[in-house]
């Protein structure tokens, strides 16, 4: 079949079948009269190459010098995508995007970025979506199109096949665990305590449940962080597996601590304190707290001893929030030293921010005197 002109989103392409598969060039160029006919000249010398059996499968040789001088694969370009992030995000995000070039490679293994049509990404989308909870999935395809985006502004390809793609996945909801209550919080720091086992760990928990605190930026705690008499303490760095980073600018802040907080850091401090001790390191070597480790030995046989409903130990911060607001503090305060958005606040913990509103009482006015409302009028 002869090579097509096309546009896409205001774009031009040309599109064609050769030897039973289809083929895709994107030409970066925009629709207009002009740049029509540079892209029928483009669609002739492929019509020729064909005709002659000269055809470049890579497609290389039909490309825009506007667009780089070497056609670039799919898992190449996101290569060179998670280089330019290294840097600007966490290590938890960056395992997330080795993990999506991973299933790129395994699935497009030696394929063209440039070649890829709206077809070929949808395939793989359903090839994921066997692998993927649809929540996880629309993570892997949103960054998958902000790396195309990427490359686009950096002239390696022409368009981003990707976008309608990541917009028929579905967002996927997390429902958020039940929040531990009171009775449960007391026991839980209470039975740490006293365990033979584990009881090291009963001031992280108390810190955990009693700040609602994320679990890395406990873990990143040092002395320094803490105010001189215990009653604030500056939550400004966060670690996680091997990663220290500092927190963004509305993430960071001070937190004024509660009574029993402020009495559990000055017994814990030591006399001689070295400002950039970590406040709850491991018992044997003093280096940070592997969350995993605790989770799995610690607090998972402490709630399976006191018969409690298993939840992991970020339920904490779910813990404090409901919590906070159920108690009536203004939901801006709790936003605030919680360092999360107000937004965020009334989308997930809306129902525990109490009120005695109702709607108004719209037939008051109109009812006839000596009637109850019931309309039977007798």
């Amino acid at each position: 079949m002869p090579v097509i002109t096309e546009e896409l989103r205001g774009n031009l392409r040309l599109r064609w079948t050769h030897e039973g598969k289809r083929y895709c060039l994107s030409l970066g160029l925009k629709d207009n009269p002009t740049n029509r006919a540079q892209a029928q000249m483009r669609a002739s010398v492929i019509d020729r190459d064909i005709e002659y059996g000269m055809f470049d499968p890579t497609l290389f040789k039909y490309r825009s010098e506007k667009h780089g001088n070497t056609p670039i694969k799919v898992y190449e370009l996101f290569e060179k995508y998670i280089e330019s992030k290294r840097s600007k995000i966490a290590k938890q995000s960056l395992d997330k995007h080795y993990g999506t070039l991973s299933n790129l490679k395994a699935h497009f293994r030696e394929r063209y970025a440039g070649n890829l049509t709206e077809a070929d990404c949808e395939k793989f989308r359903e090839w994921l979506a066997e692998r993927l909870a649809p929540i996880t999935l629309k993570q892997y395809l949103s960054s998958i199109k902000s790396a195309w985006e990427w490359a686009i502004a950096r002239k390696m390809i022409g368009d981003n096949p990707w976008v309608d793609v990541v917009k028929r996945v579905p967002r996927g909801t997390v429902k958020k665990p039940q929040p531990f209550t009171v009775q449960e919080v007391q026991r839980i720091i209470q039975h740490f305590r006293t365990h033979p086992e584990y009881s090291y760990y009963a001031d992280y928990a108390e810190f955990l449940l009693c700040t609602g605190c994320r679990i890395e930026e406990a873990i990143a705690l040092t002395w320094d962080d803490v105010t001189d008499d215990c009653s604030q303490i500056w939550f400004g760095k966060a670690y996680n597996r091997g990663d220290l980073r500092q927190l963004k600018a509305g993430k960071a802040g001070f937190v004024p601590l509660s009574k029993s907080l402020q009495q559990m850091l000055r017994r814990r401090r030591p006399i001689d304190v070295d400002p950039s001790a970590l406040v709850f390191p491991t018992p044997r070597k003093g280096s940070y707290m592997d969350n995993a480790n605790f989770r799995q030995r610690a607090w998972t046989t402490v709630l399976k001893e006191l018969k409690i409903p298993y939840r992991k130990p970020n339920t904490s911060r779910h813990t404090l929030i409901s919590y906070w607001l159920s108690q009536g503090e203004d939901p801006a305060t709790v936003a605030k030293y919680t360092r999360t958005s107000l937004k965020m606040i009334f989308e997930h913990y809306g129902h525990y921010i109490p009120s005695k509103t109702t709607l108004p009482e719209i037939l008051g006015d109109i009812l006839p005197p000596g009637t109850d409302g019931s309309g039977s009028g007798m």
